[in-house]
């Protein structure tokens, strides 16, 4: 009732359970006390008290990590909608005299005297339900499925777990009629049993979802809200030692990126950069993440210039604050985890890169800096981080736009022909005046001329950056990382990666230009190469892994090896596509050359069980692009299709490599050797014939020369070894083609 009447307080999932434990609190004053199986005073979870008795919110509040100016603003809502759609009198509950309320401080708490008394129940109850089914909305839970006890739900007399007219009112009514264990587990606090170990006074929480969001969402409340909204005194003294006083550009910076983010303003146009229409967020929630957001990008971008100032020994940073993308990277990292932290679907990653111009590669830099410079930071938000790094690594770096082929095309000229030809590099970030103009945000100050293109950013904040400096000689660094797989505690994250500390301007620095560490290099080569060993890393990481499910750990090295030198040799075999998609055909490659009884069905299924597994991997594997009707457009097949076609062509010197010496195909071939009876070779074997040739001296069989399409394919069975058989699927109970 509460969400359908007020959709404005439930944003989130944070939102929600102040919702919930509002209404149990609601519940708590109004269920008899005859019910209750605890005693006001005698609970181990209403501890906190006053001269009056028991502090009821400030106890749930304790139990639950919410925070209690947010409950009572939900109480009060709370009250409102019960009082005009019950339509029942709501009253103060320190003027009246009930057992309900012994020893409850009162102060602040409304109570309905009929709200649940068994003459009025059933009738309010009905209209709740009413309520629920005309306002359910398609893919929603069914809320009756909760409160109906699992005896009822598969009933003799409802086979099918209906409940529409069964009676429900009188069923959930006898239930709650009886609320002992009912009420005894909602009061029972987020947390496991004593642990017996410990004598019973030392208790685990549970990290489950909810517990896992409303602890995030106390350390935001607790340690990122009480800051100031704007640069603190440290802060505004590195901006203003830069050349030029930064100060005003930083704030009206922040405003402008955290308006596409959270927009509060409607907008004439349909379009725009972010969720910017007013159904989306409503102003008092979006103005509360912006402030949230903008006070954890100040906290950190000030402990970043503390680090690079101790670093340099001086406080002009200029090079770092003047760069634009560094700022939008930081803000939008602090603004994705504001959102992570109240656990919103309204707008979920990647939706912070397009409001702010960014692509992946963009925010991949700024990961590791931010949580090396955040110490505060909770568990579950440094998970959350870690998570978005292996989606950035696996594929969405890798993908058309993204600023990482921009470096690639400095770092690694022959792959350029590559790129533009499939028109792989990244548009220009648009410029603060283009947001602006695009989002139609009237920002103080700031004229929005209206503009069909996104101008593009100031040379500061060129596309083209680089990942993060190399901070230790590049070819070390790479050889230390492709050496051998890591050991399995390396799996806690992959923002880890040791090395001595550089200064983080050129992290953002232009790929063109020269390595302010060695010289000698562009920042894209040494940015390309710290991706790479990233890349390796998780790979080995997922390699391992995928070797022991299939029981064949005896692989991973040689798969290791193939694709470290597939990273190397052969990247444009990851251009538009999963880092996991070359790892099952390296696996499925070495394990062919192997002689190995392993299919693609078989590597498919253990990989299925692996939890980044996602069916396109394998299903849908970009392969090229093709014309159709005129246009272009991309060509995705099945993994088989892809290995047979593209994987084993491009990657077959490096799989003959991995053979035994004496099996490869160049060792078994022997011009002096023949068949009893067959024909003696063409002295001008150098010269195509293109005739039919006489294969037996005794049977009348000849054959034509194959196409030279089809040479490389059937030239020996060693050959024929690597690819997948025709007949091989991924899928189970698929039919042969």
């Amino acid at each position: 009732m509460l969400r359908s009447k007020s959709p404005e307080l439930f944003k989130d999932l944070v939102s929600c359970i102040h919702g919930l434990v509002a209404i149990l609190a609601i519940l708590l004053i109004h269920v008899p006390a005859k019910f209750r199986s605890f005693t006001i005073e005698g609970s181990s979870h209403l501890i906190k008290q006053t001269e009056k008795g028991v502090d009821l919110l400030a106890s749930l509040c304790h139990n639950y990590h919410t925070s209690e100016d947010r409950l009572k603003e939900m109480m009060g809502k709370s009250y409102k909608v019960i009082e005009v759609f019950l339509s029942r009198k709501v009253l103060s509950a320190s003027e009246l005299k009930t057992t309900n309320l012994d020893k409850i401080d009162t102060d602040g708490l409304m109570y309905f005297k009929d709200l649940v008394d068994d003459e009025f129940f059933p009738s309010n109850l009905g209209k709740l339900e009413k309520l629920c089914s005309t306002t359910g909305c398609e893919g929603e839970l069914d809320l009756e499925m909760f409160l109906i006890s699992n005896d009822y739900i598969l009933s003799a007399e409802n086979p099918y777990g209906g409940s529409a007219n069964l009676g429900c009112s009188k069923r959930i009514f006898e239930t709650l009629a009886s609320p002992t264990k009912t009420i005894k587990n909602m009061l029972a606090a987020p947390s496991s049993p004593s642990s017996p170990a410990n004598g019973g006074l030392i208790k685990i929480v549970q990290m489950t979802p909810v517990t896992s969001a409303m602890t995030t969402a106390k350390w935001l409340r607790d340690v990122i809200s009480s800051l100031p909204d704007k640069p603190s005194s440290n802060l505004e003294q590195f901006l203003s030692s830069c050349d030029t006083d930064l100060r005003t550009n930083v704030i009206k910076r922040v405003s402008i990126i955290l308006e596409a983010i959270f927009p509060t303003k409607s907008v004439d146009r349909g379009a725009s950069i972010g969720l910017n229409c007013a159904n989306a967020f409503d102003t008092p929630w979006a103005e509360a993440r912006k402030m949230e957001a903008s006070k954890l990008y100040y906290r950190v971008l000030e402990a970043i210039c503390r680090a690079e100032s101790q670093n340099n020994n001086k406080n002009n940073l200029t090079p770092l604050l003047s760069n634009e993308r560094f700022h939008r990277c930081l803000i939008a990292c602090s603004a994705e985890l504001v959102l992570a932290t109240h656990k919103t679907v309204i707008m979920m990653f990647p939706a912070v890169l397009e409001s702010t111009g960014l692509t992946a590669f963009d925010l991949s830099k700024i990961i590791e800096t931010f949580v090396r410079h955040e110490e505060t930071l909770p568990r579950e938000l440094k998970r959350h981080l870690n998570s978005l790094e292996e989606q950035l690594l696996e594929s969405m770096s890798w993908e058309k736009g993204s600023s990482l082929y921009n470096s690639l095309v400095v770092a690694r000229p022959s792959l350029a022909q590559e790129i533009n030809c499939i028109g792989l590099l990244a548009e220009p970030m648009p410029s603060l005046d283009g947001i602006v103009a695009w989002q139609n945000i009237h920002s103080e100050g700031l004229t929005t001329a209206p503009s069909k293109r996104r101008p593009s950013a100031d040379v500061n904040c060129d596309p083209q950056s680089p990942k993060r400096l190399c901070t230790e000689s590049r070819n070390s660094l790479v050889e230390r990382n492709l050496q051998t797989p890591p050991p399995k505690q390396s799996q806690t994250g992959l923002s880890s990666l040791k090395a001595k500390y550089h200064p983080l301007q050129a992290t953002f620095a232009s790929p063109t230009v020269s390595n302010p560490v060695s010289g000698n290099e562009k920042c894209a080569v040494v940015g390309v190469q710290i991706f790479f060993s990233k890349i390796l890393k998780l790979a080995a990481i997922r390699i391992r892994n995928l070797c022991e499910r299939l029981r064949h750990e005896e692989l991973t090295v040689s798969v290791y090896n193939i694709f470290k030198q597939i990273v190397d040799q052969q990247t444009a075999l990851f251009f538009n596509r999963h880092v996991d998609q070359i790892i099952l055909c390296c696996l499925y490659g070495v394990a062919k050359v192997s002689q190995l009884p392993l299919t693609f069905k078989e590597i498919v299924n253990n990989y299925k069980r692996e939890p980044q597994c996602k069916p396109e991997v394998f299903r849908s594997v970009f392969v090229g692009n093709t014309n159709r009707n005129g246009g272009l457009g991309s060509r995705h097949v099945d993994i088989i299709v892809f290995y047979n076609q593209v994987f084993v062509p491009t990657v077959k010197p490096l799989l003959v490599a991995l053979m035994p010496s004496g099996t490869r195909p160049e060792d078994k071939k022997n011009t002096n050797s023949q068949l009893p009876g067959s024909p003696k070779p063409s002295p001008f074997s150098n010269l195509p014939d293109m005739s039919p040739k006489k294969v037996s001296s005794s049977h009348n069989v000849c054959v034509s020369p194959l196409r030279q399409t089809k040479m490389d394919v059937m030239l020996s069975p060693s050959s024929r070894s690597f690819y997948a058989s025709i007949g091989e699927s991924t899928q189970s109970f698929s039919e042969p083609v």
